[in-house]
Parts: structure tokens; C-alpha cells; sequence
């Protein structure tokens, strides 16, 4: 197979191509390759909620002296892993601090869960005790970053592990971005290992927004009586209500020992009103709309987490077995673009109109023109819109 056809051409420049032969083609824009040690990183980037051109006023930075708290949360006890990471470390290593954070078991004298603002207890009483991911959490009042955080002490914390920030000032965005999330946000990243095929990696960061979707959707209908509200998945990893984003995705994946090591981080609007909407405020409209005559009751960071965290194991299992095609009809069920119109300008200012159908094998954006010649769409690398830079290849008949 040509090597063309298994990559797009932002990553058919990269000398280091040779290592990747065996990945299928990007679906979430630019990648960026580095090869360490014979592994390769793959960086799949999408910005979560609140970017410092939103919230240049915002007061929640870090001196660089300032020292962070990271309570580490179970069950009843800690598994084997958890233990072994509060004997042996005191301390996390995290890149983008200027100094390491403090790990303190939150059942210890010093682990007070109020200084995190986070409820583990809570929490776990919503997470089903036969559901894994989310089993060992680390809870903080405040973070540069949850993704870096798990990227950097991959070697020493327990899979399954999340980590979750009441405040958030150093996120990291696609292109290197960076974002500011402050409280009333939910904000968390979660490591993953998974025997999984190279074809199917790219639709981690898929199933992990219909996670999302899924989890709101569940806990508004507990509220609002059966009835939904309007939250849609915009391709490939953000969530919109009524045109406007609310919350998205980022997946960094490391092969590594014939299983790639993977962190997803998620930002979600829960709260804040502004700048865009927030999803209590889309209940509490909702709950108007339907005159309902039972009080509403908002969802909280704790239960929120606890349904993505079920749901997206219960995703993550069937991809791995099945891969992403008994998934697919719910994605798209979930998605804003079915028929959606297009128009991609080629050769300087020729337009070509197209008709989004769905995705293809890969997960790529399917379309078609007016012919009904159907096309691959994937975005150019460059464009903070991915649907303002696609690029299209014609399909076989």
C-alpha cells in the first residue's frame, strides 16, 4: 500500500514517517510525530473551553513558586498500584509547573477533601463499582493542566487513573493553544493503556466525545422527565448546543510495548453562563420549556464525571473488540453534520459544493458532490476550523 493512502500529507513530510507505517490516516488534524527511544507519539489536539483571548481578566495564575495539592481518591482502599504509588512518591513531576506537586492520600491527616473542592465520596457513590475507568482519582483546587500532569508520570500512576482541576490555567489546546477554564467548568484527564489496533485509534477521541454527550443527555432525562435537550457532537472532537461550543477534546496516544498509552482530556462548560452557555443553564431553559412542575435539579461535577467514566467504557470495550462500526450509528445519531453543506474552495476560487453523509473507514468526514460521486474529506493541518481548511479525495466507486 502506498504510503499516501495511509497518512495525510502535514505528516508525508515528516522524516520519521518510516515508524508509522502501520497507523491508519489522521482524522483529528494536525499530528505531530516524535520518535523516542522507538516510540512514537502521536498528539491529537482540540481546544477545551476557555481561551485566554476569552478570559484575559481571569485571576486564577499560579505563582512559580506556589505549590499544588493533588489528593489521591479511592473506593474503600487503594488498589495494589494506587498504594504503590503513595509508598513511593510524595511528589508528581509535572513539566509546565515550576515545581513538582504534592501527592497526599486523601485518608490521610493532611488530606482534607475541601481544599480540592471535589467530592470524591460523592463521586464514587455515582461511579458503579464494576466500572474501572475512574477507579483511582487525583483531585486538585487547581492545576497548570490535568493532561500534562497524566502525560508526565505515565510510568508511575495506576491505569484507569483520572485527574480532575476545580481550576484550570495552563490547558493545553490544538497548535499548542493554551486555555484557561475557570471553576464551573468540568475539567479532567484520564489514563488509558489499550490493546488496541492502530486502525482504531483515532476513534478514541470519537467515542469519547459521544461519552459525553451520552452522560448529559442520560442525567437531563433523569431531570427532566424523559425529555432531552439540544447537545450535539461538531467533528470531530467538541460539543455544541444551538451553535455554540460548550466543551471538547484532547487525545494524546503513545505506542509503546504493543499498547498504546493513552490520555484524554476533557473541558466541559457545566456552570458558567458566559461567554458562551453553560449545560445547567440549557436544564434549567429546558425545564421552563417543558413547564414541568417539579423543581430542577442541576448535575453536578461529581455525577457528571461518574456517567462520561461509565459510559466510555462501556464504548471503549466495544471498539476494542469490535471496532467502530457498531458505534457508528450512534455517533452519527449524535452528531450535528448529517446533509450538512459544504463548500471547499480549490485552485484559488473554485467552489465545489458537497453533501456530508457520514465517515468513512478511517474516519474521515464521506461526502458527496451533486453527481453523487462520493468523497474522503479530512482537514488540511492548518485551519483552527477544521471545516474551513478540508481537503478531499475521491473514493472507489
Amino acid at each position: 500500500m502506498h504510503v499516501q493512502h495511509l497518512v495525510p500529507n502535514c505528516i508525508q513530510r515528516n522524516k520519521t514517517l518510516t515508524a508509522l507505517l502501520q497507523l491508519p490516516p489522521c482524522v483529528a488534524g494536525r499530528f505531530d510525530m516524535l520518535t523516542l527511544l522507538s516510540t512514537t507519539t502521536i498528539k491529537r489536539t482540540a481546544p477545551v473551553f476557555c481561551s485566554h483571548t476569552q478570559h484575559r481578566s481571569l485571576q486564577c495564575v499560579m505563582s512559580a513558586n506556589q505549590a499544588s495539592l493533588v489528593l489521591l481518591c479511592y473506593r474503600q482502599k487503594p488498589s495494589a498500584s494506587a498504594a504503590s504509588l503513595l509508598q513511593q512518591h510524595t511528589t508528581l513531576k509535572v513539566s509546565d509547573t515550576a515545581g513538582p506537586v504534592n501527592l497526599v492520600d486523601v485518608h490521610s491527616a493532611a488530606g482534607d477533601q475541601s481544599s480540592v473542592q471535589f467530592d470524591h465520596t460523592q463521586y464514587f457513590s455515582h461511579l458503579p463499582q464494576q466500572t474501572e475507568l475512574g477507579s483511582t482519582l487525583l483531585a486538585a483546587s487547581q492545576l497548570q493542566s490535568t493532561q500534562t500532569l497524566l502525560q508526565d508520570n505515565t510510568a508511575i500512576i495506576p491505569d484507569n487513573t483520572v485527574c480532575i482541576a476545580y481550576k484550570q490555567v495552563g490547558g493545553k489546546g490544538r497548535g499548542g493553544n493554551r486555555w484557561e477554564s475557570p471553576a464551573g467548568c468540568l475539567m479532567f484527564s484520564l489514563f488509558k493503556r489499550v490493546s488496541i489496533t492502530g486502525a482504531n485509534i483515532p476513534f478514541v477521541q470519537y467515542i469519547a466525545t459521544l461519552a459525553i454527550v451520552q452522560a448529559v443527555q442520560q442525567l437531563t432525562k433523569d431531570r427532566l422527565q424523559g425529555h432531552s435537550m439540544d447537545i450535539k457532537i461538531k467533528w470531530p472532537n467538541d460539543v455544541y448546543s444551538k451553535n455554540l461550543k460548550i466543551g471538547g477534546i484532547l487525545c494524546h496516544s503513545t505506542y509503546r510495548s504493543k499498547e498504546f498509552q493513552v490520555v484524554i482530556g476533557v473541558g466541559l462548560n457545566l456552570d458558567n453562563s458566559e461567554p458562551t452557555r453553560c449545560v445547567n443553564d440549557l436544564l434549567r431553559q429546558r425545564h421552563e420549556e417543558l413547564q414541568l412542575q417539579t423543581d430542577v435539579q442541576t448535575i453536578s461535577r461529581e455525577e457528571l464525571l461518574a456517567c462520561i467514566l461509565t459510559n466510555l467504557e462501556t464504548l471503549l470495550s466495544t471498539l476494542t473488540a469490535q471496532g467502530f462500526g457498531p458505534l457508528q450509528e450512534a455517533y452519527l445519531n449524535a452528531w450535528l453534520h448529517t446533509n450538512q453543506k459544504v463548500t471547499l474552495l480549490e485552485d484559488g476560487n473554485k467552489e465545489v459544493a458537497l453533501t456530508i453523509k457520514g465517515l468513512t473507514e478511517y474516519g474521515y468526514l464521506l461526502a458527496v458532490d451533486t453527481q453523487g460521486t462520493a468523497f474522503a474529506l479530512h482537514p488540511d493541518g492548518n485551519s483552527l476550523d477544521f471545516f474551513q481548511g478540508l481537503i478531499r479525495h475521491k473514493l472507489p466507486s
